[in-house]
């Protein structure tokens, strides 16, 4: 209850009025995290339940273990700042995807060392809302090594993790993994026959496990990326294969509102939309820049769009007396430039922005702030390195006389919340309710409605946790969000 009313202020009645407007964002800042580290790189970034921003990376200084010097995790609030870090007295550990949990704790994988002189292993570290760890648990073949790329939380508590065994270098096999909430191992598989093969992105969807891999194995002959189906207990159902995209290599995969499954390939890079069967319905080329450039993240947007982030290699030299400080150097046509792009739900580009650094910088993770800012995630040259983007256009704060004016009362509430609207001209009315991960938790109004002042409850169920929630108004062509806490 303490985080909860720290951050109450915040999280208090704030509307915002989304238009259609298409302008690419704005830079607002840029951070640069453990400067005097020996290598430090920012793999994935996930919003927290109070609103923060969790990230997992390689942290490594240059002290020896045992000193707690590197960590594998931190949370931030939305201004950069630190918050908490979480300590490894370890070398060579490294977080590479993450989740939030309903509860408000987090969960990592990655790869790292049980003890000096081991091989690696596959990690996974359940890490508490204060920062505290909960448990780690390292998952070794005693001769090889093991990495977990990804990892979702399954309904009963526990978690799927993909990645890669059996490995060396680049090679090695499919890794797909179940546990328990403990960590403990229920069943793993070991997938592919070719020399690379990897899962790269898990999901849970309808009863099954889905795993985004690259490879073949005796069944899917085509090289490049496939949808493997699992079940709960471990039987593999079905997987797909994609002869027109041999030469592709997957990166990462959502689950869109309307179903099925969305994926990009890393150097087209081509997106890829199926049914939930893994059948491609429609597929699109990113196609900015034109030139050398590389996906590396890939997630939804709350609009029902997507974000991809990654590095693009060609780009207008800002003015050197513009760049922001620690830049020493203007690009020589072979910088790796941080890049976002949105795309609508039927993958039409509508913008790109490039980071226009004078070094290397690299976007691996980026998200959607509920206020509609982007939040960028990666590394420049060996320093962690955060940027934040509001929307050129398009986001603006409204009074109470707008349009659609939203309103949420009581707020903070307990077991009821009253949601006030004006709709100026009849038409269909979206109203939903998301947490601040950007997940629907419920849809309160999807009709046809008149004009007028209108009214709606949302009675949240005993399983709700406390916290910050989105009220989403979609009406009249227009778009109003207004944040909510809930507290028993």
């Amino acid at each position: 209850m303490k985080r909860v009313t720290l951050l109450l202020p915040a999280c208090l009645l704030m509307v915002f009025f989304v238009s259609n407007a298409s302008g690419a964002p704005i830079k607002v800042w840029e951070k640069w995290y453990y400067t005097d580290y020996l290598t430090v790189c920012f793999n994935d970034i996930e919003l927290s339940q109070s609103g923060d921003l969790f990230v997992t990376g390689l942290i490594k200084s240059n002290n020896p273990p045992p000193s707690p010097c590197n960590f594998d995790a931190i949370l931030l609030d939305q201004d950069g700042n630190l918050i908490w870090e979480v300590p490894y007295d370890l070398v060579g550990v490294a977080g590479y995807d993450c989740a939030v949990l309903q509860d408000g704790s987090f969960i990592l994988t990655g790869t790292g060392y049980d003890s000096t002189g081991s091989t690696a292993g596959l990690l996974i570290h359940k890490i508490a809302q204060d920062g505290s760890t909960e448990w780690v648990r390292i998952y070794d073949y005693p001769t090889t090594t093991e990495e977990g790329y990804s990892i979702t939380c399954l309904p009963d508590g526990g978690f799927a993790v993909c990645g890669r065994v059996n490995g060396g270098s680049i090679l090695g096999d499919a890794w797909i993994l179940r546990t328990n909430a403990n960590g403990d191992t229920l069943w793993t598989d070991v997938w592919g026959t070719s020399p690379v093969c990897y899962g790269k992105s898990v999901a849970y969807q309808d009863g099954e496990i889905v795993v985004l891999a690259l490879g073949r194995d005796d069944t899917l002959t085509t090289i490049g990326p496939h949808l493997l189906f699992y079940d709960l207990d471990g039987n593999y159902l079905h997987g797909t294969n994609y002869s027109s995209l041999w030469s592709e290599e997957p990166v990462d995969f959502c689950v869109p509102d309307e179903g099925g499954f969305t994926f990009v390939t890393k150097l087209s890079p081509d997106v890829v939309h199926t049914d939930p069967l893994g059948n491609i319905l429609w597929t699109t080329d990113i196609g900015y820049p034109p030139d050398l450039h590389e996906g590396l993240g890939f997630r939804t947007t709350l609009d029902g769009g997507y974000l991809f982030c990654g590095w693009c290699g060609v780009w207008q030299i800002p003015d050197p007396l513009m760049m922001s400080t620690p830049i020493a150097q203007v690009d020589t046509g072979s910088t790796k430039d941080g890049w976002l792009v949105w795309l609508d739900a039927d993958g039409n580009t509508i913008w790109g922005r490039q980071n226009e650094m004078g070094t290397d910088n690299i976007f691996y993770s980026a998200l959607q702030l509920p206020d509609g800012d982007y939040i960028a995630a990666g590394c420049w040259t060996d320093n962690g390195y955060l940027v934040r983007y509001t929307p050129e256009q398009g986001v603006e704060e409204t009074s109470p006389s707008a349009e659609i004016a939203l309103s949420v009362r009581p707020n903070p509430f307990s077991s009821s919340l009253s949601i006030g609207y004006n709709l100026p001209e009849p038409g269909e009315v979206e109203l939903s309710i998301y947490d601040l991960t950007g997940r629907l938790v419920e849809n309160l109004e999807s009709s046809s409605l008149p004009a007028g002042e209108r009214v709606s409850t949302w009675s949240p169920g005993p399983d709700t946790p406390d916290g910050c929630y989105l009220v989403v108004l979609d009406a009249c062509g227009l778009r109003a969000v207004s944040r909510c806490v809930k507290l028993d």
